[in-house]
């Protein structure tokens, strides 16, 4: 179904929740007004709010892009993510071996450029995280496939990903790092520093060569100590230093920590994104341990088997979806986790998830918030925040049954 006009009495705008009617013409917002007289899709008190913008996902559902790196794999990622809340994504890629993360840029291109509109998630471009990161801080990376970060190397997978990459997370620090830093800042490209050792210095000299964002804040980087401020220190001394923060699960950021974070970056700064992976989409014989979770995961005969520390295993059908979904947290759960802790409820959480990684992304202008001359691309919510309705460019989207 293709939308013209919806209406509610808590419409969430970048100036806050307003009543009135959001009306659409071709995929996009023409207008939101209370003089509108037609034909009207009436959604009472039920929350309007923009679709979430996640810059960090490597795979989610039943799709895993930075481990399959596939067409398919991004078909099934932009199926599934409308049932997170998220109508526009960064096809986020791995440290992988060279051959592999060619053939992903590829593919990735292939799908930006010929996806049909509307037809879930829109992949609105790449994140590259990594090749260019430093070994101390590899976190979950594959060391075997580490680079020195090179702007000829950089030239070559932009040219395979036709023009596409958006955000590259690097380390400052390493030889090279700042070159490469100045030629993504000409090309309106975001960068960002991740696994790295920087110092609080090496951070502001990448700062003036034109980083403005931070991959994963507290984690996989060099921590605040009073002599040495590091990363965390440089995240937290400069205001206009942006910084997301993954899924809301406690394992990787205790709340506590989430609550400093946004005291300090507050709406203006923090982004929420997922770095989900999609198991299910693993491929075949591949086996992954996750050192947070202390759960291995393996597919074999098509299912996916996770083994924990006391060495008990499950399977999971890749078509079980009540299964399948609670693999990882959802973009939208992470949002209920934290939206009665921030300082204007959803209106600060259309801020931090829609229109803060839309700007780093590069599509604020079409993307990240309820506006006039921006894609009808919106949620609808109920009083429990449950997803009710999604629209991608105008276009409603199917969503997945739970039992």
């Amino acid at each position: 179904m293709t939308i013209k006009a919806l209406r509610s009495t808590r419409i969430v705008t970048p100036d806050g929740l307003r009543s009135g009617v959001v009306v659409v013409e071709k995929g996009k917002i023409v207008a939101i007004t209370e003089a509108y007289h037609g034909e009207v899709m009436d959604y009472g008190e039920r929350y309007l709010m923009p679709g979430f913008v996640d810059i960090h996902v490597h795979g989610w559902g039943r799709g895993s892009f930075a481990w399959k790196g596939t067409r398919e794999s991004l078909e099934a990622m932009s199926r599934d993510l409308v049932n997170a809340g998220v109508t526009a994504y960064l096809a986020t890629s791995a440290t992988m071996p060279q051959d592999f993360l060619e053939r992903s840029l590829q593919a990735a291109a292939e799908y930006i450029n010929t996806a049909p509109p509307g037809d879930g998630a829109e992949a609105v471009g790449i994140h590259m995280e990594g090749p260019y990161i430093n070994k101390k801080y590899l976190g979950m990376q594959r060391e075997d496939s580490l680079q020195p970060p090179s702007v000829e190397g950089f030239k070559h997978y932009s040219a395979l990903a036709g023009g596409h990459i958006r955000l590259m997370t690097l380390a400052p620090e390493l030889d090279g790092a700042l070159t490469l830093i100045r030629y993504l800042r000409s090309l309106g490209i975001t960068a960002s520093a991740g696994h790295t050792d920087a110092t609080f210095d090496q951070m502001t000299a990448a700062i003036d060569a034109g980083l403005t964002h931070v991959t994963h804040a507290f984690s996989a980087m060099r921590g605040l100590h009073h002599r040495e401020p590091g990363v965390v220190g440089a995240v937290m001394y400069y205001r206009d230093l942006y910084a997301e923060v993954a899924k809301q699960t406690g394992i990787t950021l205790r709340p506590e920590v989430f609550d400093i974070l946004y005291r300090i970056k507050g709406d203006r700064r923090l982004v929420m994104m997922s770095d989900c992976l999609g198991y299910v989409d693993f491929p075949e014989g591949y086996k992954f341990h996750h050192y947070l979770r202390e759960e291995t995961f393996e597919i074999s005969r098509g299912k996916l088997q996770i083994t924990g520390k006391d060495g008990d295993t499950r399977c999971i059908a890749p078509n079980d979806w009540h299964d399948v979904c609670q693999l990882e947290m959802s973009f939208l759960d992470s949002i209920k986790a934290v939206v009665n802790r921030l300082e204007n409820g959803l209106v600060s959480a259309a801020q931090i998830a829609c229109l803060n990684p839309a700007k780093l992304a590069g599509v604020a202008s079409r993307k990240g918030s309820l506006e006039p001359g921006k894609d009808a691309d919106i949620l609808v919510l109920d009083e429990a925040l449950t997803l009710n309705a999604v629209w991608c460019r105008g276009v409603e989207q199917r969503l997945e049954k739970s039992k």
